[in-house]
This record gives structure tokens, sequence and C-alpha cells, in this order.
């Protein structure tokens, strides 16, 4: 199924990914050269998402994606849906009980936004030929997981060129599983599922994907023990530079079509440096801790 949002003529530009400092969640924006925007989820609070929206000059989204339900990725939807000229939204179809969730939808339907059900083959056309494609979820569910929620996450491939972003939502290992059946193709830059959770992005997910760049949208010293050591080690031994906005704070991947680059944010390693210039090393205070995850 091939949605075509806008019809402007190819442009020569760059594709800009703002991974969004709303600490313990995710919000990313992405700016296709003709200044159209999308975003993939809201941060948690009221007060994460639309401040930094307005701060990037955003007036209107063409697609918002909700990737799954959970007041960490939709917390701050209802004030983007309110404040925002919104083209189309689409999230996994999959509800959920709390209030978050229900004023949001209610507040999508008084708005009279279209609404779409995210399912995979979808494929949703930017300008200068940037696709965002709907990996993940399929028509039947997968149920009995750890979190159906989180299994049942949108997962969307964007691709500029020849380049690739790959975002995963909060999608665990039952998710990497069923979409490897269905076959991943490599991607150059990958936003690390669940806040780089130890249920997720496992070795032969990372295998299969092979990022160069891996982005953490993670809040500083928190209650989960998030990104797991055992993550961060997977996509390190992969040879992946990881970017954490715990660290960082906001993060922006630029894609030209022909190459990537991160225009802001420092990269991290979890293996200390022997010497020399540059970055590298661990600070010290800032290591994940290894507390326990209650989800």
């Amino acid at each position: 199924m091939l949605a075509t949002l806008f019809l402007s003529a190819a442009l020569a530009g760059e594709l800009k990914v703002h991974v969004l400092d709303v600490g313990q969640g995710d919000a990313i924006l992405l700016t296709t050269p003709a200044g159209k925007h999308v975003l993939i989820d809201a941060g948690d609070d009221l007060d994460d998402t639309a401040p930094q929206l307005q701060a990037f000059g955003v007036e209107s989204l063409a697609l918002v994606v909700a990737t799954h339900a959970h007041a960490d990725h939709i917390g701050g939807m209802r004030p983007v849906i309110e404040g925002f000229e919104v083209g189309m939204y689409i999230d996994s179809g999959l509800p959920h009980t709390s209030r978050t969730y229900t004023s949001l939808m209610q507040t999508i339907e008084a708005r009279g936004v279209t609404y779409k059900t995210a399912r995979v083959g979808q494929v949703y056309k930017l300008d200068d030929g940037i696709t965002v494609q709907v990996l993940w979820p399929t028509d039947t569910p997968l149920k009995d997981t750890r979190s159906d929620l989180n299994s049942n996450s949108v997962v969307l491939r964007v691709d500029h060129g020849e380049d690739c972003f790959l975002f995963t939502g909060d999608s665990e290992e039952d998710t990497e599983r069923a979409m490897l059946s269905r076959g991943v193709e490599t991607c150059d830059v990958l936003k690390v599922a669940h806040h780089g959770s130890r249920h997720s992005t496992s070795e032969y997910f990372v295998d299969a994907v092979s990022p160069t760049i891996a982005l953490i949208s993670v809040g500083a010293g928190n209650s989960y023990g998030h990104p797991g050591p055992e993550t961060v080690e997977r996509l390190s031994r992969a040879g992946a530079t990881i970017y954490r906005t715990d660290l960082s704070g906001h993060i922006t991947v630029v894609s030209t079509g022909n190459g990537i680059y991160v225009s802001d944010g420092l990269p991290y390693s979890p293996r200390p440096t022997v010497s020399g210039g540059g970055w590298g090393g661990t600070q010290p205070g800032l290591a994940a801790t290894a507390s326990p995850e209650p989800r």
C-alpha cells in the first residue's frame, strides 16, 4: 500500500533526524529537505515535546506516529495534536486503558485528524524520494509476550537515497524474532528499542541490521537501569557508534542521501581509552546502573 502524503518535486538536500531530549521517553522529529516534518512519539510529559517543536519552527506535521500506547511515548502527544496541524496520525492499533491514551484518542477525533492503523507494507512517500515504510506490526499481533504493547510497537524504516534509519519503538526480542523471520535488511542508523533495555536489541538482530550509528533515548539516572550494559556491549561489539540522550541531550543526525553524519551529540564508549585526544571512555558517574527493570 502506498500512501502519498506530498506531491512536491524531488529536491536535493538533507534529511535531519532530531532525537529530542525528553528524559525517560522517546520523541523523534524528522525534517525533510522541503521542510516537511514527521514526529515519532512525544515523550512522557505534556510539556516534553510541543515546546521543542515550536523552538524548531514547526507549524505542521505531515505524519505523526505513536509507536505504542505507553505514557513515555504518548504522554506529550495531546498538546502536539492540539497545537499543530497534523496530516495523518498512525499507531499500532492496540488500545490501552490509561487516561492518557483515552484522552489522546478523544482529542484526535475531536480535531478531525486522519487516523490510520499501522501495518506491515504501508509506505508513506515524502519529498526528495524519502520513504517511510512500516515493518511492524502485522494484522495478527503478537500475544502473551512479556509486554504485548511493547512487542507490537510500530517499527519504521526511513530511506533517503543510499541512507537508512530504523526506528523501533519499544519492540522486544519477540518482535525481533518475528521480523527476522520475514527478513530484515541492513540499516545505517538504529534507534535502539526500549531505551536500551536488556529485553531488546538482541545479538542476532544487531547482526542483521549492522548499524554504524546507534541512538538511545533514555533518562539520566532512571530507575530501570536503562540502557542495559548487555545492550551497550552488543552494539559496541558490532562496531556501532553509540549516542545517548542522557549523556548528550539532544542528538541530530543528518542524511545527505549519500552519507550520514551527527551534527549534535557526543559519541559514547563503554570502554575506557588508554590515552590521546578526542572523546572516549565512560565519564565518571555516567555509567548505566544495574537496578532491576519493573517493566
